[in-house]
């Protein structure tokens, strides 16, 4: 079912109306004609009552039905529920509040500052631009931010969040989550479950390998996960038994930190070409001012720095072939 927000509901000076469905889904009307009898004289004129009024949003508040609804907002301020069924809801240009409720959901805010709620339901929210907040709720939902400074969250579930463009923090929560900064300066937190964060803005997986990305800060959280870390990332890993990816795309100056390495349970892995490559050389070397701090250098340049570094051995340091890091990052 169409609603467009035109259509949902009309209010119009000196006609009928009010246009909607009754239960049966037949098109009913309601006759709201004024009365016959003018105004007294001293009646305020109502064009001038709104052109006076203040300049305050007005909200369009717009309901979806049972089934599979189609919801278009306006280009202002929306506040748009579709309920049960699989909806597709869009919200326009304003800065709206959209909610799927029950069913496999795709929400789309577009322009301005939205709210997106997933519910119940593997739902498919996507900010676009704007300064965006999105919840996946329960279920495996995929959340994307979009351009601007957003926040994701994907609550319960397996979810898969991108920050797209911008200054974006994502919150995994429960579940085993997949969490992808994209380019900015951005804060992942994986939370409770196994979950996957990248910090790496141009896969490693491909050729030429880099990173272009900013400064980002990873947090796994809780549970065994997987983190690659990218140039000038703040790795912490959290409790579980950790891997830590490194690899060629980070430069010395622009070393990854790793704050709280457990030589008793997580592990570093160092990502190489194995279609020709060698085996890099890899050395530990400690720092000349921090003790209890070593830098992991790939044949002859620190890649990454590790704080409280007391008892890594380069037994704790794998040598990863190229091949088989999709596999481990669950590509």
């Amino acid at each position: 079912m169409l609603f467009l927000a035109g259509l949902l509901g009309m209010v119009a000076v000196g006609a009928s109306a009010f246009v909607g469905l009754d239960g049966a889904g037949d098109e009913v009307s309601q006759d709201h004609s004024p009365p016959d009898d003018p105004p007294p004289e001293n009646a305020p004129d109502l064009l001038d009552q709104v052109t006076d009024a203040p300049d305050t949003p007005v909200w369009q508040v717009i309901t979806g039905q049972d089934g599979a609804d189609e919801i278009i907002g306006t280009d202002g301020p929306d506040q748009i529920s579709g309920y049960q069924g699989d909806d597709t809801i869009t919200g326009g240009a304003g800065s709206d509040v959209l909610r799927g409720a029950e069913g496999r959901d795709v929400i789309s805010g577009e322009g301005g500052d939205d709210t997106l709620h997933g519910g119940d339901g593997n739902d498919s929210l996507l900010g676009g631009d704007g300064d965006d907040i999105l919840y996946g709720h329960n279920d495996d939902d995929r959340l994307w931010g979009g351009a601007g400074d957003d926040s994701l969250v994907g609550s319960a579930g397996d979810d898969t969040l991108s920050g797209g463009d911008g200054t974006d923090a994502l919150h995994g929560d429960i579940g085993n989550d997949y969490l992808i900064g994209d380019p900015g300066q951005d804060t992942l937190f994986g939370g409770i479950g196994n979950d996957t964060l990248s910090g790496v803005v141009d896969d490693p997986d491909t050729a030429p390998r880099d990173d272009i990305d900013g400064r980002d800060y990873l947090n796994g959280g809780s549970g065994d996960d997987v983190i690659l870390a990218g140039q000038g990332d703040i790795v912490s890993t959290g409790s579980g038994a950790d891997s830590v990816i490194l690899g060629d795309w980070l430069r010395a100056g622009h070393q990854a930190e790793i704050l709280d390495f457990s030589t008793a349970e997580d592990a570093l892995l160092v990502v190489y070409d194995d279609a020709g490559g060698a085996v890099p050389d890899i050395t530990l070397e400690p720092d000349p001012d921090t003790a209890g701090t070593q830098h992991l250098v790939l044949d002859g340049s620190a890649v990454a720095v590790i704080a409280n570094a007391q008892g890594l051995t380069l037994d704790h340091v794998t040598p990863l072939p190229q091949s088989g890091l999709a596999a481990l990052m669950g590509l």
